[in-house]
């Protein structure tokens, strides 16, 4: 109710309304407080999260991990709750000395509240959700909203995303939103933030360094912003030296970056390309191909440079999460090409540029369904996706038998909810004789005999049911 003025503006007492004795007096409406912005995005938003949660959650409780990576992660992460130094015992060495991601104890406050393996895949879910706000806001700010929502549902579903979600958990979780941010600013003029949403990247992994490099020349040459823009590149590459030469070596048990044995030479690069043509086909497909029409393209460079430098195929390929961090620089590049083909394009142009600017954020969202058949995507529609098999619930029993604290030698299925329980666990072949040795016969290839590779060491049966045997060491009780 709003006070009445008079022409001299002096307040006078407002008027109120008579109300008869008796009468029902109409309360106002309630205002249900709503999100700003586009519903459309928020519920994409919701889409993602909830797609990347159900996909690695459920390959995590089902027994299917891709790797150790997991058991791993969940090491580091219980050490760092603690306040403890993050030794990983499955990998013998302080994390730190494999991998230069102090970013990983970004995880510890969700893991105060929720102590599981499967906190760290949420939180990978969630960050993977966020990052598509800052796609939608560089493509509403350059195109129309109906193209904005295809490219950030194009985005958020991305082949690259997914696999990340698929093979269990990775510190470059944190980098997809960081770049997102960064990239998203520049595009919309904003070059303060994009420098510093970029700053922290060096703090994910050694090899991020080189992509900051990269987003610091881009704002150099195509922002004419020369002195931030070197000085961001000397950050990224400083910090990537020295991680490689200097942090990671000091921690790894023999004091080397355990990764450079895998480098090649520059010829190299040309090698494999049966393998590398196709994954580079495979990375400019969801954006139609327009990414290569920006000079934002390039930020992806130094990845893709690196891993087709090494020797081991496996980095080529569109497997595991490798490709993840390329999936925001090219859609907001390919925002920016879009942007570009409009403002450049005459009226009666001709030829495939414009025809892809009228067309691409179309065409991206037919991609990403058409992708999603063939993608780690395809996993959600199926139904052995969520079968518990017998062996993983005997295994779960089996855990549950183990007091928490003691050392354990497991197969990998077991890693990381062992890791969780708060036990010292070491994979199987570790040469480490454990206080139990928990063998799931049915997932992994190995023999109940191969307790036996511990000389001096009795263990004996404790626990056997659907291919799962539980051993225990003799000698803890007296036996």
């Amino acid at each position: 109710m709003e006070t009445a003025v008079t022409d001299d503006d002096r307040p006078v007492a407002p008027t109120v309304p008579a109300v008869s004795p008796g009468a029902r007096v109409r309360r106002p409406a309630l205002r249900v407080p709503r999100l700003p912005g586009d519903p459309v995005l928020w519920a994409l938003c919701l889409a993602v999260l909830a797609a990347y949660t159900v996909l690695s959650v459920s390959r995590y409780a089902v027994g299917n991990p891709a790797s150790w990576d997991l058991g791993i992660f969940t090491e580091e992460v219980r050490h760092y709750a603690h306040f403890q130094a993050p030794m990983v015992n499955i990998r013998g060495m302080d994390a730190l000395g494999d991998h230069f991601s102090p970013a990983d104890v970004l995880f510890v406050p969700a893991w105060w509240l929720f102590p599981s393996a499967a906190t760290l895949l949420v939180c990978q879910a969630l960050l993977t959700a966020v990052s598509v706000v800052p796609v939608y806001r560089a493509a509403v700010d350059r195109l129309s909203v109906t193209e904005a929502r295809l490219v950030a549902a194009a985005y958020g579903f991305s082949w690259g995303l997914a696999s990340m979600a698929w093979y269990d958990v990775h510190e470059i979780c944190f980098a997809v939103p960081l770049l997102a941010c960064s990239v998203s600013a520049m595009v919309r003029g904003k070059l303060r933030a994009s420098v510093w949403w970029a700053v922290p990247l060096v703090f994910v992994k050694e090899d991020q360094g080189f992509t900051v490099a990269a987003t610091g020349l881009i704002l150099a040459v195509v922002y004419g912003k020369r002195l931030t823009g070197a000085l961001l590149a000397a950050w990224g590459i400083g910090w990537s030296l020295l991680a490689v030469y200097v942090l990671i070596p000091a921690l790894n048990p023999v004091h080397l970056y355990p990764y450079w044995k895998d480098s090649g030479h520059l010829g190299g690069i040309v090698s494999g390309l049966d393998i590398k043509l196709p994954t580079l086909a495979l990375l400019l497909l969801p954006t139609a191909f327009v990414a290569l029409r920006s000079p934002l393209a390039a930020i992806a460079l130094p990845v893709v440079a690196l891993r087709f430098y090494s020797d081991n195929h496996v980095y080529w390929g569109a497997t595991w999460h490798y490709n993840a961090t390329l999936m925001p620089v090219l859609f907001v590049a390919a925002v920016d090409g879009l942007a570009r083909i409009h403002s450049g394009r005459p009226a009666r142009a001709r030829g495939l540029w414009p025809y892809l600017g009228h067309h691409a954020p179309a065409m991206m969202a037919m991609a990403a369904a058409a992708l999603a058949v063939w993608s780690p995507l395809s996993n959600l529609w199926q139904g052995e996706t969520y079968a518990i098999p017998a062996h993983t619930k005997a295994a779960a029993a089996a855990e549950r038998m183990i007091p928490k604290g003691q050392s354990v030698s497991a197969t990998l299925p077991e890693l990381a909810p062992l890791a969780a329980r708060g036990n010292d666990v070491y994979f199987f072949n570790d040469k480490t004789p454990p206080q139990w040795i928990l063998l799931d016969t049915v997932s992994w290839n190995v023999a109940p005999a191969s307790i036996t590779g511990f000389p001096g060491v009795t263990y004996h049966t404790f626990y056997q049911d659907a291919g799962v045997w539980l051993f225990q060491r003799v000698d803890l009780h007296g036996g």
